[in-house]
């Protein structure tokens, strides 16, 4: 084996290694963070975090397993967040490597955006037409699900960078 197919090899383990956590972490009885109805989700700046670092196919199978895993524990429409993981990091990625610097705040609105986008399609069609919600409580569940996503946002950034530069110095 090469030595370079090693790093790329371990550095994307790394990266499915981060994401697993991230979702144990996040829907765990004893670890999940609730409050106001609203819960973690640090997919979506984890998603942008891969696509920003490592471009378009990347985050896209990645933002793909993600959507997977989220698909598997939730309620919502089947196979719905793997779709709109996928798109958003081949998307992200693309736009990402044309008009973006990798940095921090590139990742958390790259996160927000995506979670402005899946918000508005879960309001659509799964709150407003299931539980008649209204859209001042959609925007209070949509603020309290951002306030607490964006710290974790920003250290998961911190951790995918991390695991970005491990192999990237290594394999010049």
């Amino acid at each position: 084996m090469i030595h370079s197919d090693r790093y790329t090899i371990l550095k994307y383990s790394g990266y499915a290694l981060l994401m697993l956590g991230l979702f144990v972490l996040q829907t765990s009885r004893g670890t999940a963070i609730h409050l106001w109805g609203a819960a973690v989700n640090a997919m979506p700046f984890f998603v942008a975090a891969v696509a920003l670092l490592d471009g378009p196919y990347a985050g896209g199978v990645l933002g793909f397993f993600a959507g997977v895993l989220l698909t598997i524990n939730g309620t919502g429409v089947e196979g719905f967040s793997s779709l709109l993981l996928g798109m958003f990091g081949v998307g992200f990625g693309l736009f990402g490597a044309h008009y973006l610097r990798p940095v921090i705040l590139s990742a958390l609105s790259g996160g927000l955006v995506c979670m402005v986008v899946e918000s508005v399609f879960r309001y659509v069609f799964h709150d407003l037409l299931m539980y008649g919600m209204s859209l001042p409580e959609a925007l209070g569940l949509f603020g309290a699900r951002l306030l607490l996503s964006l710290p974790v946002g920003a250290l998961t950034w911190l951790l995918v960078r991390s695991i970005y530069r491990r192999f990237a110095e290594d394999s010049q």
